[in-house]
């Protein structure tokens, strides 16, 4: 017996209904419809679950009710039956590890706070990973994580962010030490970026301005700079208002950590959004090491003939790649007018791959360009992206020398962008280090993307954005929660072996779901091959089909925590 689906082909919804198979009389297997529920749309508008509730009350039919010609189900109390998430469970098992519940025991005796912190803050981060939404959302849909998240009151989960809020240096330096103390850590590299993150609303004011949104929004904006280790684990973050510069984002935290973190001597890779003297200058300054990458088109000519010049490049066998390093003194000008010089290496690259992927990143620039070059007066604003830096603007008559009254005419830069066709294919990276061959800082700063995919999965899989919080606090709390979702699941993917993506674990921590057969008897979905590796990892071994509810209990109040 099964639940069976069919496409409305004039709208595209879908029929439900209940199936059972047989033979007839010729021996043949058919099948026969038992039930029929209606639109599956129209169903899970009043219960997003009912699909899934639908499919185990078939299971549970086929079993107990075999060979029964027709069979009726009582939808009312089909709807009524609870669907309970459990994949949470493997994030705990993470969460007790890092001692998080003994942090905030410890801090709220200090702060003599009479409300259960540590719950919310685990409903909080659970929630952002099996089912992200809003803090009201997570609030209202508490029962649907199994545990004891009843008690909760949503003024509490409010007032709770502002706790967040101020403990945000404390507990991130206190899940630094406890990693470092249960399973090491490896910081000799550690890799930076900064993203921002748009608002729900418009408003602007404290930490939500407008700045330069990397998603083209209109809305407010905030800054988040987030350096994490070799392995891919954060260490810690920083937020800062939308209109602050990339560029002023490092220094500040790299302070921080220098003070507190005793992360010993470190190289930071970094892309070139962050590659400024007075960061390059602060990091040679602390005896670090940094791999940043360096722009070329936007440097001058200088540059760009140091890159151009084939002298020294080395090619490899089947020439789609070539490679030099060019020893300069860099200085750099310091806010008190003196100059600092650092010593440096300037990696210069080319690949053929590099040039195909910028080439047809230009896509149609050529006959955008040739159309402008024709007409000049259809440039403007509008239509004038990554054209105009090849147009000067000309407010004098090229031929007599006149003051234009009417509109500026504009003068094709041929010798520029011939220069940057030249340089297709062409990359740069600096490094203060000067004992690394070519190879061994492609490979380091190809490790970047970790720190890419991070932002990638908070935005997206953990939907940390848009943020509907508005006050300065309450954006500290929600990222705070985030940052925690993110470090649970990298650490249960270094568990893991890193054999599967963060988007597949969190796959697989929603598919972890139990429904409510009769009350406290629930049968378990676990036919999910990365659940039973989870299990296998956490010592909680979910092995049966049905389990009583205080069975669930007991279990999870005796996970294995252990250290690595």
């Amino acid at each position: 017996m099964f639940i069976k689906l069919m496409k409305i082909q004039s709208n595209g919804n879908h029929t439900v209904s209940l199936v059972e198979s047989y033979r007839n009389r010729a021996g043949k297997p058919r099948h026969r419809t038992v039930k029929r529920y209606g639109i599956l749309e129209d169903l899970e508008k009043n219960d997003p679950n009912i699909f899934y509730r639908l499919k185990e009350e078939a299971k549970r039919l086929s079993v107990e009710q075999r060979g029964r010609q027709t069979i009726e189900i009582d939808f009312s109390k089909l709807q009524e039956k609870s669907i309970q998430s459990y994949g949470h469970v493997f994030l705990e098992t993470e969460y007790e590890r890092l001692s998080i519940p003994q942090f905030i025991t410890e801090y709220q005796e200090n702060r003599k706070s009479l409300y259960d912190l540590n719950s919310i803050l685990k409903l909080l981060v659970f929630s952002r990973v099996i089912n992200p939404s809003s803090k009201m959302k997570a609030y209202r849909e508490k029962n649907s994580l199994f545990g004891e998240f009843g008690s909760i009151k949503l003024e509490e989960v409010y007032k709770s962010l502002g706790d967040l809020s101020l403990m945000k240096d404390d507990i991130t330096l206190h899940l630094h030490k406890t990693i470092q103390e249960n399973r090491g850590r490896d910081c000799s590299l550690v890799f930076y970026d900064v993203t921002n993150y748009y608002f729900e609303s418009e408003h602007q004011g404290g930490l939500r301005q407008k700045g330069v949104s990397k998603e083209n929004r209109e809305t407010g904006i905030v800054q988040m700079g987030l350096f994490i280790d070799k392995d891919g684990i954060p260490i810690t973050y920083e937020l800062f208002p939308g209109n602050t510069n990339d560029l002023s984002t490092m220094k500040p935290i790299l302070q921080k950590i220098k003070k507190n973190y005793n992360l010993g001597k470190i190289t930071i890779v970094a892309d070139k959004g962050n590659n400024s003297g007075e960061n390059l200058a602060y990091i040679d300054n602390e005896d670090d090491y940094y791999i940043i990458s360096q722009r070329i088109r936007a440097r001058g000519t200088e540059l760009a003939d140091i890159v151009l010049d084939q002298e020294d490049y080395e090619w490899n066998s089947d020439n789609t790649f070539k490679s030099k390093t060019v020893e300069r003194d860099r200085d750099v000008k310091r806010p008190d007018g003196s100059t600092y010089t650092i010593k440096e290496h300037l990696l210069c690259f080319w690949s053929k791959n590099e040039e195909n992927y910028q080439r047809n990143k230009r896509g149609f620039l050529d006959e955008k360009i040739e159309k402008f070059i024709n007409n000049p007066s259809l440039l403007n604003a509008s239509n004038s992206f990554g054209v105009k830096k090849y147009f000067k603007k000309l407010m004098i008559d090229k031929k007599t020398g006149e003051v234009l009254k009417t509109k500026p005419t504009y003068l094709f830069k041929q010798e520029k962008y011939d220069r940057d066709i030249a340089l297709d294919g062409y990359y740069c990276i600096v490094t203060n280090d000067l004992t690394l061959e070519p190879l061994e800082i492609i490979q380091h700063y190809h490790q970047l993307s970790k720190i890419e995919e991070s932002f990638k999965v908070t935005k997206s899989d953990l939907e940390g954005r848009p943020i509907y919080v508005w006050t300065d606090e309450h954006i500290k709390g929600h990222f705070l929660t985030c940052y925690l979702a993110l470090l649970l699941l990298r650490l249960l993917q270094l568990r893991l072996k890193n054999s599967y993506t963060v988007s597949q674990i969190i796959h697989a921590l929603k598919e972890a779901q139990m429904i409510e057969l009769e009350e406290g008897i629930f049968q378990m979905n676990k036919n999910i091959p990365l659940l039973h590796e989870l299990s296998r990892q956490s010592g909680i071994i979910f092995d049966r089909a049905y389990y009583k509810e205080e069975t669930l209990k007991s279990m999870i109040k005796q996970l294995v925590y252990y250290k690595q």
